[in-house]
């Protein structure tokens, strides 16, 4: 977005409140009054009430509030549009249309449709004189584009247009759509953070000159593990309220249902097999043309922003420092192959160590002599040890697995944001795991980086801290202060997030 003018700089500093990775879907069929089977988000009304909060506690100091969705607000990824019966290919029959502007425009419409107390909550928000931000990220990328825009836009309108307004289009100039980042200088920088993940960061992010001739192989051209994974694997568990916000979380997904709902793991896993063609195919397939045209479409859109934004060359840096594995699945795959192996060498290792333990025991039992009632009743206490011993060490290896980290990728790149641009706070989503961490930018000068979490169902979350499944969290930012808290809808009210000191926050590089 662009950079304030001296007379913004000259007014009251609005508060900022981030939420991030909300991920509406269809959400509740009006017809049949149920909730689509791959919907995560069921907080309209606890969203609404956060936003009135927002904006009152913001009047009730002589200020104004604007609000950033940073990212993944809407769940495109889970939003499957499926074509009629003999268009199209089979492929999209099985996991939905590929993401065009028509698509994307079908996909909107069909959440927003869903999601009419959010469409209230927002144009409560603008009806009062605050501002709303949308920021894309990995899950809704496209929402850079026209298309995605124009069905959120209108139901604002037509919902604006309920209020005794004096004009409904000055209210609704206050809803943005900004294509990568939040920036103020001096006070922070927004941004969704996938491109700092290297299993969720697209090579090519910058997407809205596309918008007019999008090229048919685009779609999987440049789409990185994690939203690959989530099409053409996740998507097909149905009704499961968490999301795996990366591949690193494989394990623990599979652990999960392995021990909570083995026959769905079993079923989607053989119904899935069409997911074994599909990245054989994205391993064999690469589109020049497509590339080129998307490599073309993001640096004429770099370059205006950087222009617009005065940042110039520290963009064009920043954009240089995405982390991205993309297409590179040949890397993937050896990375998960290494870690079925693991997972295999510890199985075998634990059925040898059983099976070495009881014919060790056979032995002993039968050197003992000839007392048939004692050997017998010995082979009895081995065979029941042995029994709670392979459940006990079963069960170790299914629980054991430590979760994996928050890449340390995003935290390296929110330090070097801050120095780079010299803003005290930083802020990504994406991740689900809610951070604040303070670092030196300069010498005695402190800046802080903020992950937002979300407010899906966190899953399998690691730390012992707290927190309730759902954690409504988001950031606000009071003049240039920034604090991490959570909506708390039986108080009405946000609660500090609890987190803990941590031994060794800095990333690899220093601090």
């Amino acid at each position: 977005m662009k950079t304030p003018g001296p007379e913004a700089a000259r007014a009251p500093l609005a508060d900022v409140v981030v939420v991030s990775d909300l991920h509406l879907g269809r959400g509740r069929n009006t017809r049949s009054g149920l909730y689509h089977p791959l919907e995560t988000f069921f907080h309209d009304t606890d969203m609404r009430r956060f936003l009135a909060w927002v904006a009152a506690d913001a009047e009730r100091r002589g200020k104004t509030a604007r609000v950033v969705f940073n990212g993944d607000t809407f769940d495109l990824l889970r939003t499957e549009i499926h074509p009629p019966e003999g268009e199209a290919s089979r492929r999209e029959h099985r996991f939905g249309r590929d993401p065009s502007p028509e698509i994307v425009g079908q996909q909107m419409t069909a959440i927003v449709a869903g999601h009419p107390g959010f469409v209230e909550a927002l144009a409560d928000l603008l009806a009062g004189g605050h501002e709303v931000v949308f920021l894309p990220g990995n899950h809704d990328l496209e929402l850079q584009w026209d298309s995605a825009q124009a069905p959120l836009v209108n139901a604002v309108r037509a919902a604006l247009a309920f209020r005794a307004l004096p004009d409904v289009e000055v209210c609704l100039a206050r809803l943005k759509f900004a294509p990568w980042f939040v920036y103020e200088p001096g006070r922070l920088w927004l941004e969704h953070g996938c491109q700092y993940d290297p299993e969720s960061a697209f090579h090519y992010p910058l997407r809205r000159p596309l918008e007019a001739a999008f090229p048919a192989a685009a779609a999987e051209e440049d789409l990185p593990m994690g939203s690959f994974f989530q099409r053409y694997l996740y998507n097909g568990f149905g009704a499961v309220t968490f999301l795996v916000p990366s591949t690193r979380a494989n394990a623990r997904y599979a652990r999960w249902l392995l021990v909570n709902q083995p026959r769905l793991l079993f079923r989607v896993v053989w119904g899935h097999l069409p997911f074994i063609w599909q990245l054989m195919r994205r391993l064999s397939r690469h589109d020049g043309e497509a590339r080129m045209a998307m490599a073309a479409a993001h640096a004429r859109e770099l370059d205006r922003l950087a222009t617009e934004t005065g940042l110039g060359d520290d963009l064009l840096a920043l954009d240089a420092g995405k982390v991205v594995l993309g297409a590179d699945l040949s890397k993937a795959l050896e990375d998960s192959g290494r870690q079925a192996l693991r997972g295999a060498g510890r199985v075998l290792a634990l059925v040898l160590a059983a099976a070495g333990l009881w014919s060790s025991g056979l032995l002993a039992i039968n050197d003992m002599g000839p007392e048939f009632g004692l050997k017998t009743l010995l082979f009895l206490a081995l065979n029941v040890a042995m029994m709670f011993a392979v459940i006990a060490a079963t069960t170790y290896l299914l629980l054991s697995t430590e979760p994996p980290p928050s890449p340390p990728t995003l935290r390296v790149a929110a330090r070097d944001i801050a120095r780079r641009l010299d803003v005290p706070v930083v802020a990504f989503g994406h991740t689900h795991e809610e951070v604040f961490w303070r670092f030196e930018r300069a010498p005695d000068t402190l800046s802080t980086y903020v992950n937002t979490g979300t407010w899906v169902a966190v899953f399998a979350h690691h730390d012992a801290v707290p927190r309730e499944r759902v954690q409504m969290s988001f950031l606000r930012v009071v003049d240039h202060e920034p604090e991490l808290l959570y909506w708390s809808p039986g108080r009405g009210e946000p609660m500090p997030v609890v987190l803990f000191e941590e031994d060794e926050a800095a990333p690899p590089g220093g601090a």
